[in-house]
């Protein structure tokens, strides 16, 4: 996996992992010192066993401006890597809360919280977010990239309730949260007026053309969005960000909002 890439390399990585490596995948320790378990069949997760990082700028700038007590939200769990990090910066003190509506995100960040002793720190809700109570149909997963799974996704699936996040940070918030992280695939704009008169400090936000697109959005819609919210956008580095610009870095733009002190990334 960690050899060079070339034409066929994935096929036949996939091919030797239905003979050579368990259904629950492998233990291994990525960037930032993550113990994870792992799939090659799972795009992002072949991504991490071939590079031993994903999102790294992400993931460091968590660890710049989470501090020990903090509170932060991640709307979209995945295999649980940035709801780690976020949980070892924010210690016991803390509190990271992970929601997902997608089962196999929550049953693998589950095992990989447990596997990096995270489970004092982080709270999960298996829920899909909005901009009110609703019940949604939510396709399985594609098990090649559970990941990208979205509420815009048809097929056979489940219902799963969805809740505004305002009424996550009142049930489970103690204090002003921190940091947000959201990557809802294309539910941005309900997500975000969900969270109601609540700011966190700190917004980042997945920019995807692809699937705001399918949600019938735009990139200008939704940093318009963020901005009557008042945030200022930046990516990782400080810069700051406009929609007829390029994709920011990891596709990530971080809104801040006044006052609130940030450390960048360096380049």
């Amino acid at each position: 996996m960690r050899s060079p890439e070339h034409p066929g390399k994935y096929r036949m990585v996939r091919w030797l992992t239905r003979h050579l490596i368990p259904s629950e995948g492998l233990v291994a320790e990525v960037d930032a010192r993550v113990r994870l378990s792992l799939h090659p069949r799972d795009w992002i997760e072949y991504v991490l066993l071939r590079d031993g990082h994903y999102e790294p700028l992400t993931l460091a700038f968590l660890t710049r401006n989470l501090r020990t007590a903090d509170q932060a939200i991640f709307a979209g769990v995945n295999n649980g890597l940035h709801v780690i990090v976020a949980a070892r910066a924010v210690g016991e003190k803390g509190r990271v809360i992970g929601v997902d509506p997608q089962p196999s995100a929550m049953l693998r960040a589950r095992r990989n919280i447990d596997l990096n002793g995270m489970a004092g720190s982080v709270r999960l809700v298996a829920a899909a977010l909005g901009d009110g109570v609703a019940l949604a149909h939510m396709a399985w997963a594609d098990s090649e990239n559970p990941g990208a799974a979205s509420l815009l996704d048809s097929g056979p699936g489940l219902e799963v309730p969805v809740v505004p996040l305002a009424a996550v940070v009142d049930g489970l918030c103690t204090t002003t949260v921190r940091l947000m992280l959201l990557d809802v695939q294309g539910y941005e704009e309900p997500a975000l007026r969900g969270l109601k008169e609540h700011r966190p400090e700190l917004l980042i936000v997945e920019d995807s053309e692809e699937y705001l697109a399918r949600a019938g959005s735009s990139r200008a819609r939704l940093y318009s969005q963020i901005r009557d919210m008042g945030y200022a956008l930046h990516d990782v580095f400080g810069n700051d960000v406009v929609e007829s610009g390029p994709s920011p870095a990891e596709f990530n733009v971080i809104g801040v909002r006044p006052g609130a002190g940030v450390t960048w990334c360096l380049r």
